[in-house]
């Protein structure tokens, strides 16, 4: 891909960027979240460009669903999870049984700071029947959303399991974590495994998106569909981040 092309397709924001500054309205509100909504669904995610405050962030989060947590993010050295570091966050995903994870931009590194999107929605074109069924069989470790059982802050940690595929009625969902794979699988697992590995391999080669949110904007990604990541920043960034994780 050129880079005419990259910054063409870095720049899709599905006519999210309209000249108001700020909403005060639920309606507005619930406006704007029916176009993230179809942004969701065509690109997988939705960057809105179109400057608003923390406040109005979180009523058009509200609109996409159930807010079943919320974490602010900036280098905290003494935090444990990797969220809070400065180093490379390779390109994952957050709990599967989380639809939805929005970000908003209080401040920007002050050199980089992009997020990281690579799309799995063709998965199927990619992968034959029996492939797929394979995947399904793959588990995936994610930390139990119970703190009193999983704080690694607190040192705890407990682990459940999700499958890499996940088969529903209208689509096929994706759940990688490439450090949280199981310790052990069979042959064949680790056959298809390796194939799904050099598919996003590839595809991050040629189809990365890189989004660079300016304070003011946020972003919304289908957890279920996005791999997210970003690259390393320095130990003295001021990068803050807002993140919502949404259920709908």
């Amino acid at each position: 891909m050129s880079e005419r092309e990259r910054e063409g397709r870095n720049s899709e924001r599905s006519d999210l960027d309209g000249a108001r500054n700020s909403w005060s309205r639920d309606t507005e509100a619930a406006d704007l979240s029916t176009g993230i909504l179809a942004s969701l669904r065509t690109l997988g995610y939705a960057h809105v460009a179109r400057p608003h405050t923390a406040g109005d962030f979180e009523m058009t989060a509200c609109q996409l669903g159930s807010i079943v947590l919320r974490t602010d993010l900036a280098i905290t050295p003494e935090r444990s999870s990797i969220v809070y570091k400065s180093d490379e966050i390779r390109l994952h995903q957050d709990n599967p049984e989380v639809n939805t994870l929005g970000w908003y931009c209080v401040q920007q590194d002050e050199i980089d700071g992009s997020a990281l999107l690579l799309d799995t929605g063709d998965i199927v074109a990619h992968f034959s029947r029996g492939e797929i069924v394979t995947m399904t069989t793959i588990n995936v470790r994610y930390p139990d959303p119970d703190q009193a059982r999983h704080n690694p802050d607190r040192g705890l940690t407990a682990y459940l399991l999700w499958p890499l595929v996940n088969e529903k009625s209208t689509r096929t969902e994706v759940y990688y974590v490439p450090w949280l794979l199981a310790d052990s699988y069979d042959e064949n697992q680790r056959r298809v495994l390796a194939k799904f590995t050099e598919y996003l391999r590839a595809k991050e080669e040629t189809q990365l998106v890189r989004i660079r949110l300016k304070a003011g904007e946020s972003l919304f990604i289908d957890n279920n569909r996005m791999l997210h990541g970003r690259g390393s920043i320095s130990q003295n960034s001021k990068r803050f981040l807002k993140r919502v994780w949404i259920k709908r």
